[in-house]
């Protein structure tokens, strides 16, 4: 991106945060600048807001999230700005939430700003081992927020975009979320990814409780500093539902951090902070449907890639993920099947 182009971005910035703080009386951004990222749904930017008031100047480090055109994801933001408002003054470690675009009006795509956080996002973690100094507290203090997160008060959640639950239908509403994306996104038919719906469908789990659920809290979503997580990032897959699909998310085999800290020792420590057990039985139903779940994000972003729409090099070859992730889902169903731990 040109230097003008940059510097009109920042412009429409500050104009759109003008135009949402009333009783300022000046804004300006600076310093907009591209932070390296791994992520796909959303392009992160670093810039410095300072915003004047009737005898005051405010200056904030803020981080601005500009929403794919293309990607991996049908999500709104909205339902993610819900999200870090709901979380915001808890226990959570989240950033505050500023601003949103949700339509683009400001410079072409939706967008959301939140306050900048101490840490970094450590895909390290995945190589550490359990005589690491710092890796193993880093992931307990993981399980501590995702405990913190799972104890937020449902009230504060904005049920026009994160639409409230019951127990019973937890499962099957991420089901009929996930299912209509995959016949939509797919590029040839997968009876076994039909096959894999249906055996989840007619295995869904009644789960103990419901509760806001983050839906990609792993390794590299997630800012750390000294061994402790300062905030949980990427926010987009937010919804309220079985808070069992966050644990059996963060220890998928293509992320699991289980050299640092293993995974029945990260689940004991959740336990001990949340104050409640981990059905495993549970557990596993989750772990078979984020093999699925990940299989339909590979299928969105193979086709956001093969129709143009998306020019990201990183779902070129997307497709080929399915296979293992499918092959994962059979293995954890003889597994359930077999009666084996």
């Amino acid at each position: 991106m040109t230097h003008g182009a940059v510097t009109a971005m920042a412009d429409a910035l500050a104009a759109h945060i003008a135009a949402h703080e009333p009783d300022a009386t000046a804004v300006q951004v600076d310093d907009l600048e591209r932070i390296d990222s791994v992520g796909n749904a959303r392009e992160p930017w670093s810039c410095r807001v300072r915003i004047e008031r009737a005898g005051r100047t405010e200056t904030s480090h803020c981080v601005m999230l500009v929403k794919a055109a293309a990607g991996q994801l049908e999500t709104e933001m909205p339902a993610e700005f819900a999200a870090l408002r709901a979380v915001h003054g808890t226990a959570v470690p989240a950033p505050r939430p500023r601003w949103i675009d949700p339509t683009g009006s400001a410079f072409g795509q939706p967008f959301l700003v939140t306050d900048h956080v101490v840490g970094r996002a450590d895909m390290s973690l995945l190589r550490a081992t359990a005589d690491d100094p710092v890796a193993p507290h880093t992931m307990e203090h993981l399980a501590d927020a995702a405990a913190a997160l799972h104890a937020v008060d449902l009230a504060r959640c904005d049920p026009e975009h994160l639409p409230p639950v019951d127990a019973a239908g937890a499962a099957h509403a991420q089901l009929d979320v996930w299912e209509p994306i995959a016949e939509r996104r797919r590029l040839e038919p997968i009876p076994a990814l039909r096959y894999a719906f249906a055996r989840l469908r007619s295995s869904a789990p009644h789960a103990a409780r419901v509760s806001l659920v983050h839906g990609d809290l792993r390794v590299g979503n997630f800012l750390a500093h000294e061994g402790r997580v300062t905030a949980l990032l990427d926010w987009e897959m937010a919804h309220v539902g079985d808070p069992l699909e966050d644990l059996a998310w963060t220890y998928r085999s293509i992320w699991s951090p289980h050299r640092a800290l293993p995974y029945d020792a990260f689940l004991a420590r959740y336990e001990q902070s949340a104050g409640v057990a981990v059905d495993r039985t549970h557990l596993r139903w989750w772990q078979m449907f984020n093999e699925v779940k990940h299989t339909v994000i590979s299928l969105t972003a193979a086709r956001s890639f093969a129709t143009g729409r998306s020019t990201n090099i990183r779902f070129a070859d997307r497709n080929t993920t399915v296979a293992p992730f499918l092959g994962r889902f059979f293995e954890l169903l003889d597994e359930a099947e077999g009666g084996r731990a």
